[in-house]
């Protein structure tokens, strides 16, 4: 018995050719199976999306998601009205395609483009739907995806991509901080979902523009400029710390090093920092990372490491290396039983170990909250501090039905840098006294106040 005849394997020709710049070549070299797109008006989210899906047609075996079988491949485009798909999806991939590539096309709703090689393309909306209902879709771009309600995707289009291992392009301005789509940017931006890629561009980026968006800056609304042109969220926090970008990630100063997915150390020079220091650092556990944070006497987030998989050898050299270049005390956590602090406390660092409890980590946290409210604490907004910035978003808050408070982490996150940030900063009431009060590193042998001494 003869078998199938294997699928063609010849990509369409001639391939088509498009201007692009820097970062949308970076969306179109990412394999990641769900691409999130946060980007301003005019900087290039919709054409970017349109050579995704011309060449997804043209070769679909290159992929990694979705059907090998270009007759058996299916792609959406999910906008939020017919006419929208329509405009900026359908209209510009036909003008896009060769006519040589294109068997048939339909001008009714939903909108159809069928290739010769049998990837057919469908044009949908989210506004009616209904017309989301389907099985076995390969690939599925949405426009303005921080518009489409959340139920839309977890219970409709996700369904639909299981039976196909199928992969989606999301692109939008942000909207809502706490949507779907924002939470998946934020996963984007993490090492920890590797399946994730997430791109920010405000309008400024696209070279391609004539007129300049910064000109728009003080002619419209700040928060209409910043939500439209500059792709940030009208408020950069989430359930537990509000407006990040406003209290916490104020000023822009340099820190020295390398945070690669989420794995690296940076630092400030401790010259231009306000002596005494408090570090804090909360030890892995499972899953988790071993983070080590430093805030000086001016409350300046001045040191940041985030390790995985280390010995309790790498991790006390760790810590005393850093205590030597920022002097004055350490917060670890001393939940698990290990002999790390005694050992710690025997090479002369300055300890304060502080074991968590659902009520010590209530009081860290919420003494957090207020001084990130206060304004007493400054990061730099380097995105090396990406993922301090990603935790406190997502930090969540429980009250109990006996009205008891609890913080952590969502399920599938992690908080280890917003422990070892709570730790430092429980102890800037006393770095921030031992300054005023004219502190110097103390003598090892003379470590008789708290390791903190005044001259």
């Amino acid at each position: 018995m003869s078998s199938a005849p294997a699928p063609s394997r010849e990509p369409l020709l001639p391939k088509p050719r498009f201007s692009i710049y820097d970062k949308q070549q970076e969306v179109l070299e990412s394999d990641a199976r769900h691409r999130v797109l946060r980007w301003g008006r005019r900087a290039g989210k919709n054409i970017v999306a349109v050579i995704d899906l011309e060449e997804r047609g043209r070769h679909p075996w290159t992929y990694e998601w979705g059907s090998d079988d270009p007759a058996n491949t299916v792609i959406w485009w999910v906008g939020p009205s017919y006419n929208q798909a329509k405009k900026y999806g359908f209209q510009p991939l036909k003008s896009a395609l060769p006519d040589s590539w294109i068997e048939r096309v339909s001008n009714t709703e939903p909108f159809e483009i069928k290739l010769t090689n049998g990837v057919l393309y469908e044009f949908r909306t989210f506004d009616y739907p209904d017309t989301l209902q389907g099985a076995g879709v390969d690939h599925i771009v949405i426009d303005e995806g921080d518009y489409m309600p959340d139920s839309l995707w977890y219970n409709d289009l996700d369904p639909m991509l299981m039976d196909s291992m199928g992969s989606m392009m999301a692109i939008s301005k942000p909207i809502r901080p706490r949507s779907w789509f924002n939470t998946f940017y934020e996963y984007g931006q993490s090492a920890d979902y590797p399946d994730y890629f997430s791109s920010h561009a405000t309008s400024s980026d696209n070279p391609f523009i004539a007129e300049n968006p910064e000109d728009k800056r003080g002619t419209v609304p700040n928060h209409v400029f910043r939500r439209e042109y500059l792709a940030q969220l009208p408020d950069d926090g989430g359930q537990v710390f509000k407006k990040l970008g406003d209290r916490l990630f104020t000023e822009s100063y340099p820190l020295k090093g390398e945070v690669v997915e989420g794995i690296g150390e940076v630092s400030r020079p401790a010259a231009d920092c306000t002596p005494p220091f408090s570090v804090g650092v909360d030890f892995a556990r499972h899953r988790d990372y071993r983070v080590t944070t430093a805030l000086d006497a001016e409350g300046y987030v001045v040191y940041f490491s985030r390790d995985q998989n280390e010995g309790w050898d790498t991790i006390q050299s760790d810590i005393e290396a850093v205590h030597a270049s920022y002097p004055g005390i350490v917060v670890p956590d001393a939940s698990r039983d290990n002999k790390i602090i005694p050992d710690l406390a025997m090479e002369g660092v300055t300890l304060e170990p502080t074991s968590f409890s659902p009520k010590t980590k209530k009081e860290l946290i919420e003494n957090l909250i207020t001084l990130i409210e206060t304004g007493e604490i400054t990061a730099s907004s380097t995105s090396a501090l990406d993922q301090l910035r990603l935790e406190l978003r997502r930090m969540e808050k429980e009250v109990t039905n006996n009205s008891y408070t609890r913080y952590n982490a969502p399920d599938n996150g992690h908080d280890d840098c917003v422990d070892s940030l709570a730790l430092a900063a429980s102890k800037l009431d006393d770095i921030q006294l031992a300054a005023r009060r004219g502190w110097n590193e103390p003598d090892a042998a003379e470590d008789d106040d708290g390791g903190i001494s005044y001259a």
